[in-house]
């Protein structure tokens, strides 16, 4: 009998579900923690590519600004992001490509991995 609307199974399901929540609140917390510090990282070591290239090779700020504009606008938008483009066919058996993937899901083979596509 249930009284005053009390549920000890329906409250422990609750509790368990709120337990479940935390967790996954935790993972995206250090998720988001590990991101921002590889964007960092990356922004770092950015900057000094392109302090050793200005000073080795005699680039400008101009010309980097010019190629940033040329790679954004590649895709009809200029949004300050490189988006993708169509998936690639497997040179050896012509299904399309997983992204990122080093081996044809379909034929197995090895493929070339475009380290620059996002």
């Amino acid at each position: 009998m249930i009284h005053n609307g009390y549920n000890p199974i329906q409250s422990g399901f609750n509790n368990a579900d709120a337990s479940e929540a935390r967790a996954d609140a935790r993972e995206a917390r250090s998720e988001a923690e590990q991101l921002r510090f590889d964007v960092n990282r990356l922004l770092m070591i950015t900057e000094a590519l392109w302090g050793i290239l200005r000073e080795k090779h005699g680039y400008t700020d101009d010309e980097l600004v010019r190629r940033v504009y040329e790679i954004d606008a590649a895709d009809g938008t200029l949004d300050g992001r490189k988006s993708r483009g169509p998936a690639k066919d497997c040179p050896h058996c012509a299904r399309k490509l997983a992204r990122k993937r080093p081996r044809c899901l379909y034929c197995g083979k090895l493929v070339a991995v475009d380290l620059f596509e996002p």
